[in-house]
């Protein structure tokens, strides 16, 4: 991967500057913000590679930061280490369960912290190799869409939108029967197999086009059903 760019938010400047020092020392790219808030909005304008956020922040705290920044899909894959000055094991507990990917605590070795900046981007390399994977095989599926039929589109789109057979039935007006033909035909034609296969391609493929309606702008072939 290119220079990572690392965001460091911390309302210390002492330690703020002293670990961008380090960072910047070791070849990393590196922007840094003194309160939650201003983290915020740096993450979502430049969408750093690594996060490392205090938790004791001035205004909302580390944990109201990583929240923020999970409902971004821009930054699903950015790495976010905690840096706090607690150690307990429940508080090591809640960062993790919300998507943090390590903790520090202070004070911390310069070594702790590059191990754990070179552990998140052996990690980040991987899932960014294994994304452009997923996003060929999206493409390649792409462009087999043109074979469904209007009706099959129809329920592809309900698909992508996470509703069930019996959803579609409903909206749709027809029987869970000719539903579940319809996904076998539209998994068949498309190659996919496995029981969530269609739907995690579906999920995917809406997840990368914004507009709801991306499946009008592909032709399709005529059919009566």
């Amino acid at each position: 991967m290119n220079t990572p760019l690392i965001l460091i938010i911390e309302d210390e400047k002492a330690l703020r500057i002293n670990i961008a020092d380090i960072v910047a020392h070791y070849g990393f790219s590196v922007i840094s913000a003194p309160s939650g808030e201003e983290g915020v909005k740096i993450a979502l304008e430049r969408k750093p590679d690594i996060i490392i956020c205090d938790i004791m922040l001035p205004g909302i705290d580390g944990y109201d930061v990583l929240s923020h920044l999970k409902q971004s899909p821009q930054l699903v894959s950015t790495a976010f280490i905690f840096l706090t000055a607690k150690s307990t094991r429940a508080d090591t507990r809640l960062g993790m369960d919300m998507g943090a990917d390590d903790y520090l605590t202070k004070p911390f070795s310069k070594e702790e912290l590059l191990n754990s900046i070179h552990a998140r981007i052996e990690k980040l390399t991987k899932i960014r190799q294994n994304q452009v994977h997923k996003d060929e095989s999206i493409e390649a599926a792409l462009e087999k869409m043109t074979c469904l039929t209007k009706a099959e589109r129809k329920v592809f789109h309900k698909i992508s939108e996470g509703l069930t057979t019996p959803q579609i039935a409903e909206k749709l007006f027809l029987s869970q029967k000719t539903i579940e033909n319809h996904r076998v035909n539209i998994s068949r034609k498309l190659n996919l197999s496995g029981p969530n296969s269609l739907i995690s391609f579906a999920l995917r493929l809406r997840a990368q086009n914004a507009d709801d309606h991306f499946l009008d702008n592909l032709p399709y072939i005529s059919s009566h059903s």
